[in-house]
């Protein structure tokens, strides 16, 4: 069953939890100390039937139930009324509850069809009072048909309340529902964007390692260039300048000695050799950065 129906589900079950006890403590009570009252036992029999029956069927089908228990009550009741004149009174208080029962548990068209048949049957009853003497409440036609228009105006009354009561119950209830409907929406709305925003968090922290990671490889390149440029300065003022120092000083020997030309080319060409390995070497470490 679904939610819409919910007051009416745990209405009809207390309704007949209530009526299954009652019913059956009367009939107890009935077949104790009224033995000879065969109609009462019969009726209670009757109706502690159908609640039963009812209770057994509310879960698999909720207008049946809510028929069953209804319809025998009401057919028991008219029976009661004419068979029993004496217990009109009684017999009509139980039919107003169950014209409230109607209005509560029952809606649409079907509602209004079981209004119409229950009106038509306390119409009836009491026209058939009016017209046979044995079976009227009252001694005058009158009076039974000032009870007959009294009953019917305060089932009206009764079932026209109930009515507008429990439309106005359905409307706030649908009206929640479907705030409550926009909250888990809301709610949803929320968490799909609680988890962007999670997701969010944990590219942005994968982005953060990963420029860690960079920052840290560019730093250790900077450093090996560090290194080799320090290097570089070391091999450009120990390697480069000794044969460069060398070569000058070749020079200035050939200008006061140019008779030793042959020995002295021979040198400056092994400090030039000696130049080139170093500028090579340099220019190896250089481009291996």
């Amino acid at each position: 069953m679904g939610d819409s129906r919910a007051i009416e589900y745990f209405f009809l079950r207390t309704l007949l939890r209530i009526s299954l006890a009652g019913a059956s403590l009367i009939l107890v009570s009935d077949i104790i100390f009224y033995m000879q009252d065969t109609l009462s036992i019969i009726i209670d029999v009757i109706i502690v039937g159908a609640c039963g029956l009812s209770y057994l069927l509310m879960h698999k089908s909720y207008t049946t139930s809510v028929l069953i228990t209804t319809g025998f009550t009401l057919s028991s009741m008219i029976w009661q009324c004419l068979a029993v004149p004496m217990n009109t009174t009684t017999s009509m208080a139980i039919i107003l509850i169950v014209g409230f029962i109607f209005s509560v548990l029952l809606r649409g068209v079907l509602m209004r069809v079981m209004h119409g048949i229950t009106c038509a049957s306390i119409a009836g009853i009491f026209i058939l009072q009016m017209q046979k003497p044995e079976l009227r409440v009252a001694k005058e036609p009158s009076e039974v048909l000032t009870m007959g228009i009294t009953y019917l105006v305060l089932y009206f009354i009764l079932t026209y309340i109930t009515w507008m009561l429990k439309s106005r119950y359905d409307t706030v209830n649908h009206a929640l529902h479907n705030a409550n409907q926009e909250l888990v929406e809301k709610a949803n709305e929320i968490e799909a964007q609680n988890e962007e925003l999670l997701q969010g968090q944990e590219n942005l922290n994968a982005m953060n390692r990963n420029l860690e990671q960079l920052v840290m490889d560019r730093t250790a390149k900077v450093h090996a260039q560090n290194e080799m440029l320090l290097k570089y300065t070391y091999t450009n003022a120990h390697h480069l300048r000794g044969p460069v120092a060398r070569l000058l000083g070749l020079v200035n020997l050939y200008r006061m000695d140019q008779d030793n030309a042959a020995f002295f080319f021979e040198k400056v060409e092994d400090q030039a050799k000696e130049i080139d390995d170093v500028v090579r070497q340099i220019n190896q470490e250089l481009g291996s950065v």
